[in-house]
């Protein structure tokens, strides 16, 4: 045999994602927010999501 293929695995525990598109300018600033936090994107965005979803847990 030549080619030891192999079958493709799936993940059973992928982790959710959450994406959108932004302007450059907002995700500039966004860079620069997150800089002032000393974090990266996707910790200060964590963050929003947590904070904005306990302020409104009366809603959901």
């Amino acid at each position: 045999m030549l080619l030891d293929v192999k079958e493709r695995t799936r993940k059973v525990d992928a982790t959710p994602t959450i994406q959108c598109r932004v302007t450059e300018e907002i995700f500039k600033q966004f860079s620069k927010l997150a800089e002032h936090y000393n974090c990266s994107n996707a910790e200060l965005l964590r963050a929003l999501i947590d904070d904005g979803l306990k302020r409104h847990k009366e809603v959901i």
